[in-house]
């Protein structure tokens, strides 16, 4: 079996066995249908609100419906494929999702149990058995209680009301701390001590948290009691099915209601950097989301509790009907998560050596040279293109990225070639298989890799004569053909995934902090310059110039690139991308006496060069296909530049003025400019 392949089914098999991984699988789902929607207020309105009446009606649900054993509304709680389609119909193309936008599941859920309670409003045949479910939860678990009560089963299930209660509470009160303390932190310096009034929240926030755990404790025990209860006879054993059936509903509806609740959130933010007084919605939209986790957890321990005095799977329960068990989920999920990505590429690279006075510091004044180089570079011209199966690890998207035995890098070029590749493994010296895995933990931990190799093949450099005294060309004096190979490499890790909510809020698609290498090789002229004014580091006057001779440059860099927009949500967007890198490396390069003589005796030196790469891109995106289209087609026109500018340090002057020392450099070699890269650059994504 070839690797790639080998790969993704254990990526499924590891998926698809784990039913505690659903609610973060769900995440995976999710990011497919509303991670790049349009923010539009209707919308996340509309989706707040049904973040919040899930709240309230697991409140209801658990309690305030009066219950018999047997009762209609509890059966009602059912929803399959074919009904789930059917209500899906009804509301995406009404307002506000109007056929454009996902409706999620966690409607679907809510209308279902809407509909159920107002069944159990309706006129009953005969007074119900209990007030409330939760009452009936106590009955069950009354028979696991020792001789009188004190202390047993049936006061920890009755302390499940109190308890539900204190999460609600608990965590909106929480989410409001948290609010509290952001604003006041906001625009401080950071590390800097908590003012009297932020310390006040934290220690707020910090005893809500210590009683939002207790209370879980306490829903922790009523599952207990509720794990160990007798349902061997009626109507123990309805009260069971019927209370499982309620509970795996509820949990259903919160972890679909979870799976929307970060996007409802990102959007409201999005919305709101523009109408501040949105922010209210933001608010409740992290307060819903909070409780809503509170709640998720309390109903798994007890619906997970119930699985056994009812002996029914909680996979097999009517919440999770819809999609089948637990497993066949987990499989659908994962293939959803399983994609092909078609990268079409299309690429202008230009080379031009820009000729700077000041490219390595100071002013430079290069009168007295007889020899400069110039470079007449056809530009590259490629279109290429790429094949990629990716899988999304929970919150990861395309971690898994295998290039499964097909790809092509150029499909036509001209002038050279560009080749570009993301595989860390590959470029640390692993194969096959071993380099999959590997790329794979380096995605999940947030480290990105490219790899950028271009040939350029057509052109010439030309050796020019200049008068010493003017400085002006006196004309061509050597040629020869012009090749260039150009490889590097950029590895780091996005800062962004520590604080995604404040990268969003700030534009910030990424921003990756690390470590850039990259060589290339071309025939140069050394200049050795000095300072005319010993300490003021302001003009440097020509001192000699080397013969013509080919050299590697290569250099060891660290640094950051960061991308400026708004992501692949708007339909139409504009992004930018900056990069700022310096180190240095090894060169080697000769001196001669008459650098115009050839054969002269040289002189060789070996020295550290240093560097200073930058990049800069202006560019806009452009999503051709709809919000609700799984077929995902992107189109990205940029502009990009890079320039690098090098030079070597021969001399260090310190200058000394009372008790004070300043240096300043007092001879440099440099190579008379910038090395300049440049082009348009179309890239098409298709997503399958």
């Amino acid at each position: 079996m070839r690797p790639g392949p080998a790969l993704v089914g254990l990526l499924l098999l590891v998926a698809a066995s784990a039913p505690a991984c659903v609610p973060a699988t769900y995440n995976v789902r999710a990011a497919r249908a509303f991670a790049n929607e349009d923010a539009r207020r209707a919308i996340i309105d509309d989706r707040t609100v049904e973040l919040e009446r899930a709240i309230s009606l697991a409140d209801e649900v658990l309690g305030s419906t009066p219950y018999s054993p047997g009762d209609a509304w509890v059966a009602a709680l059912r929803l399959d494929e074919d009904e789930g389609e059917r209500l899906r119909e009804r509301f995406e193309e009404a307002p506000p999702y109007d056929g454009e936008y996902e409706v999620p599941l966690a409607k679907l859920y809510r209308v279902t149990i809407d509909e159920a309670l107002a069944r159990a409003r309706g006129p009953r045949p005969a007074p119900p058995a209990f007030a409330r479910l939760f009452d009936a939860l106590a009955s069950l678990a009354a028979p696991a209680a020792p001789a009188g009560g004190a202390g047993g089963a049936a006061s920890t299930a009755g302390a499940l009301p109190v308890a539900w209660e204190a999460l609600a509470e608990h965590a909106r009160a929480l989410a409001a701390e948290e609010r509290t303390v952001a604003r006041l932190s906001a625009g401080r310096p950071l590390g800097a001590p908590d003012t009297p009034e932020i310390a006040a929240a934290r220690g707020r926030a910090a005893a809500r948290r210590r009683a939002l755990a207790g209370a879980q404790r306490d829903i922790a025990g009523a599952a207990v009691a509720l794990r160990a209860a007798s349902a061997g006879q009626e109507p123990a054993a309805t009260i069971a099915r019927d209370a499982l059936q309620a509970m795996s509903f509820l949990l259903r509806m919160h972890i679909e209601a979870l799976a929307v609740a970060p996007y409802v959130v990102k959007q409201a933010r999005r919305v709101a950097r523009g109408e501040p007084g949105y922010a209210a919605t933001v608010a409740r939209a992290e307060a819903a989301s909070r409780v809503l986790e509170e709640q998720r957890e309390a109903l798994s321990a007890c619906a997970e509790a119930l699985s056994v005095p009812a002996r029914t799977p909680l996979e097999e329960a009517a919440g999770f009907e819809m999609q089948e068990g637990l497993l066949d989920q987990g499989r659908a999920i994962s293939l959803d998560a399983v994609h092909l990505r078609l990268n079409s590429d299309v690429e202008l690279l230009f080379f031009h050596q820009l000729a700077s006075p000041n490219s390595s510091g100071g002013i430079n004044d290069y009168r007295g040279r007889t020899r400069r180089l110039a470079y007449d570079v056809d530009p590259v011209f490629m279109v290429g293109g790429r094949a990629l199966l990716t899988y999304d690890f929970e919150h990861v998207r395309n971690a898994a990225r295998l290039n499964a035995g097909f790809k092509t890098d150029r499909l036509f070029s001209s002038g050279g070639d560009i080749h570009y590749d993301s595989s860390l493994g590959k470029l640390i010296g692993l194969n096959g298989f071993a380099s999959d895995v590997f790329d794979i933990g380096a995605d999940l931990v947030g480290i990105s890799t490219s790899l950028k190799i271009a040939r350029f093949t057509s052109g010439s450099v030309a050796e020019i004569a200049v008068d010493p005294a003017s400085g002006q060309d006196a004309g061509v004096v050597a040629s020869a053909p012009f090749q260039l190979l150009v490889r590097q490499i950029d590895v780091g890790f996005d800062v962004t995934k520590l604080f995604p909510e404040t990268a969003d809020d700030l534009y910030l698609e990424e921003l990756l902090a690390g470590f850039r290498y990259m060589d290339y090789k071309l025939p140069r002229i050394f200049y050795a310059l000095r300072e005319q004014e010993p300490g003021t580091g302001g003009l440097y006057v020509f001192e000699r110039q080397s013969p013509a001779q080919s050299v590697t440059s290569r250099f060891y860099q660290g640094g950051f690139s960061l991308r400026m927009g708004n992501g692949e949500w708007p339909r139409l967007a504009p992004f930018g991308d900056i990069g700022l890198y310096g180190g240095a490396g090894p060169v080697r390069y000769a001196f001669s006496d008459d650098p115009t003589a050839p054969g002269a005796a040289r002189e060789v030196d070996e020295a550290t060069m240093i560097a200073l790469s930058g990049n800069l891109s202006l560019g806009l995106r452009l999503r051709l296909t709809s919000n609700l289209s799984r077929l995902r087609l992107l189109t990205e026109l940029s502009y990009n530049l890079e320039a690098v500018g090098q030079g070597i340090v021969s001399s260090i002057h310190a200058t000394r003025r009372g008790d004070e020392t300043t240096y300043t450099i007092g001879r440099k070699i440099d190579i008379g400019g910038f090395d300049l890269f440049h082009g348009p650059r179309l890239l098409a994504v298709l997503v399958l």
